[in-house]
């Protein structure tokens, strides 16, 4: 080992528990042997074989068809089944318990669905697009369409790829894969062999469920216009060079479905570990069917639940000793070391999940991203021909049109705040302060609360799209940027008035508890209850009041038997799969992160008036982890997945709640007539600059942490060292090989 150490990893300098730690994390290196090589190039030939045979079967039986007269009504082509089976059968890696058609076709991973009365010349176009060579433009993925059936209201595509495929475009996208030495590297087809870190692995062990789906959607996205088609065949749909077609069909709902399938045995086996109370979640495999971005997501609540233990425990102490005030700035100060350490020690933990996910090397240089538009140009650091959008438009809606908007709905929020006030005043009068119709206001103000937040996801949405950000991680940052000024406006608005204005401790503490328990429970009863009854009213809609168009798709569909389209067979479940899935609700992670950023304001921002905030905030997640579980597994489409490394905008969000928390604190102890009375010998200056000097050196306690704590973990620094220098070797090696081939063909 320590041979190792010295020569791969020159200037790092292990310690035992390090080395022990890196060992544990990479997992134990291991040679290749020429057995496994061996039965690694002969999967690979015999897959390539086995696209090869594929694709002349299919091609000769769908001329022989032609020959025979064209094909017939019901006529399903056969894919060249019997022979592939038999082929598979060869290969253990190919072979499959589930029906022949998986065998031939594999999973579904994207689904598309046309609106109806779309002209066959277009979905013939778009599916020459998707199936058709790489190098005339074509995505090169497999296509199947739902049969015809009594219940059928269009066309409905299934896509899937090969094996061979999914792997050439995982080395196109740059995709990190686990090594045989137990580092994480580029994937590369040509050095296949390096990434069968265990005995047991087979070709479809590389990628993940989430890794294919991702595949798939960049495939389809990436199907480009080329210079010269202008615009869709069949319609007046017009096209730039180099726009996405899909997303371009989609826009105009010549595609009005497009989504991917739930794979239900995976699905049904995750959910089985994941919903049990009593079971740690199951991050690794979440990720590996979900990605990386809900990967991350559930990660981060079940470690911020777990650190939400220290508040609680410091709030029962200081409920204990609450008659002592002068301990109310000893746990304050606890409580903003808490909560720096809390954000500091994940972000190490992001890292380790990002190395170990092959996301860690990412970086913001991103493509366009797709909804980006603008006139073609030429990328100056690329040089690729990309949309171009002038800066100046973007910052002209921002500033001229987003702003006002935000503005706007802040006074609204302000207003609602002031009107509250007003409405409990009246009611003090009339039916007296300890009255329980007194909570009524609060109530209603929580509950405006939840729904306003709704609307404000959807404003945030709707501004950015018009913003027009150039690429994905902009776009996030942004639309994250307006989330964070609307809530924090609408939810803490309320509480800084009563708190610095109304200078009312025990209305805070009562205000803040009920917005907390009644927003968290308004929140939760909308996020598991409206998806479900919308998929219930969805199904039984369909069934009552959706009519067939068989008869108007026999001719069509007779089109596409023609076009070579071929059909998954009549009881495939992944037909019965889609009619329950495609009215489900699209999930994604705004809505459950902007829930947390709202309830870790609520505890950290007041915790010296209310520090019980942090015990039902815990209460809360417990049962969050395991219902989000539910309804992810269970109420929702499956979600695209996407790469991360972190949670992105929203570690900054959460870190600008730490920085105010410390400032709201100080100043509530400021107001505090407890820790007036002891400072009465003080004058009014020398207490001000007492609180502004604690401030000061809790907001540089708060830097020292963050420089203490480093974000990444040794054992992937040491990893990524690792993964550098291997990568520097084998180039040396590749020229020195290169240099010794020159000089004897010289010789």
């Amino acid at each position: 080992m320590e041979d190792i150490k010295d020569k791969l990893i020159p200037n790092i300098h292990f310690a035992n528990d390090d080395e022990e730690e890196f060992n544990e994390e990479i997992g134990n290196t291991r040679k290749p042997t020429i057995p496994s090589i061996r039965q690694r190039n002969s999967q690979i030939h015999a897959l390539e074989n086995l696209d090869q045979i594929e694709e002349e079967e299919k091609l000769n039986e769908f001329r022989s068809v032609l020959k025979a007269g064209g094909p017939k009504k019901g006529v399903t082509f056969g894919d060249g089944v019997r022979k592939r089976g038999a082929m598979a059968s060869r290969i253990p890696e190919l072979s499959s318990s589930n029906s022949e058609d998986f065998e031939r076709f594999g999973d579904s991973f994207m689904v598309l669905e046309f609106s109806e009365g779309t002209a066959t010349e277009t979905i013939q176009w778009v599916i020459d697009k998707i199936r058709g060579r790489k190098v005339d433009g074509g995505a090169e993925l497999m296509v199947r369409k739902e049969p015809l059936t009594k219940e059928t209201q269009t066309l409905i595509l299934h896509i899937s790829a090969t094996q061979m495929k999914f792997l050439e475009i995982a080395d196109d996208m740059g995709f990190m894969k686990r090594t045989k030495t137990g580092i994480i590297r580029n994937f590369n087809v040509a050095c296949l062999d390096d990434f069968f870190y265990d005995e047991h692995m087979t070709l479809e062990d590389i990628l993940t469920p989430a890794d294919r789906q991702i595949i798939i959607k960049h495939a389809l996205e990436n199907i480009r216009a080329s210079e010269r088609e202008q615009h869709i065949p069949g319609t007046k749909t017009q096209l730039y060079h180099g726009q996405s077609i899909i997303q371009a069909a989609q826009r105009v709902e010549i595609i009005t479905n497009f989504y991917s399938l739930h794979d239900k045995p995976k699905l049904r086996k995750l959910r089985h570990v994941w919903i049990k109370p009593t079971k740690e979640q199951p991050i690794d495999e979440i990720r590996d069917y979900f990605g990386e971005s809900v990967g991350m997501y559930f990660s981060f609540l079940g470690f911020y639940t777990y650190a939400l233990i220290v508040p609680t425990v410091l709030g029962l102490l200081q409920m204990l000793l609450s008659e002592e005030t002068e301990t109310v700035p000893f746990f304050c100060v606890f409580y903003v070391v808490w909560i720096k350490v809390f954000l500091e020690l994940w972000k190490r933990k992001s890292s380790a999940h990002a190395y170990r996910w092959g996301t860690i090397t990412m970086t913001n240089l991103d493509e366009p991203r797709v909804g980006y538009y603008g006139k073609l140009g030429r990328d100056p650091v690329t040089g690729k021909v990309t949309p171009q959008y002038p800066k100046w438009k973007t910052y002209v809606q921002m500033y001229c049109v987003t702003a006002p908007i935000i503005l706007f709905c802040i006074s609204i929020a302000g207003f609602v705040t002031i009107f509250q006030f007003y409405v409990e005043s009246y009611l003090a009068e009339v039916f007296g302060i300890d009255s329980y119709i007194m909570y009524v206001p609060s109530i209603v103000n929580a509950i405006y609360i939840a729904i306003s937040t709704i609307a404000y996801d959807r404003l945030a949405t709707y501004l950015t799209d018009k913003e027009n950000h150039r690429t994905q991680s902009q776009y996030e940052r942004h639309r994250v940027n307006k989330l964070i000024v609307l809530e924090f406006v609408n939810n803490f608005l309320c509480l800084f008035y009563i708190a610095f204005i109304l200078q009312d401790m025990k209305m805070l503490k009562t205000q803040l508890m009920m917005q907390l328990i009644v927003l968290q429970f308004v929140q939760n009863v909308l996020e598991n209850l409206l998806p479900y009854l919308k998929k219930k009213v969805a199904l039984i809609s369909n069934k009552l009041f959706v009519k067939s168009n068989y008869e108007r798709l026999q001719q069509a569909y007779e089109e596409y038997d023609q076009m070579g389209i071929l059909s998954l067979d009549d009881d495939d479940l992944r037909i019965v799969r889609h009619k329950k899935e495609s009215v489900m609700e699209e999930y994604n992670t705004y809505d459950d992160y902007l829930e947390l950023y709202i309830q870790f304001g609520y505890v950290v921002l007041f915790s010296s008036v209310a520090p019980m905030t942090a015990f039902w905030a815990i209460l809360n997640n417990v049962i969050e982890i395991r219902l989000d579980a539910y309804k992810l597994c269970s109420f929702f489409k499956r979600p695209f997945a996407r790469r991360t490394k972190n949670i992105g905008a929203w570690q900054l969000a959460f870190e600008t709640l730490a920085i105010i928390s410390i400032m709201t604190n100080c100043g509530i102890l400021y107001l505090s007539p407890q820790m007036r009375e002891l400072a009465n010998n003080v004058s009014s200056e020398a207490y001000a600059i007492s609180f502004l000097v604690i401030e000061h050196v809790l907001l540089g306690l708060t830097w020292f942490i963050y420089k203490a704590i480093p974000d990444t973990p040794l054992w992937v620094r040491v990893a990524l060292a690792k993964a550098d220098y291997e990568s520097r070797q084998a180039l040396k090696r590749e020229r020195t090989q290169q240099c010794f081939v020159c000089s004897n063909d010289d010789g």
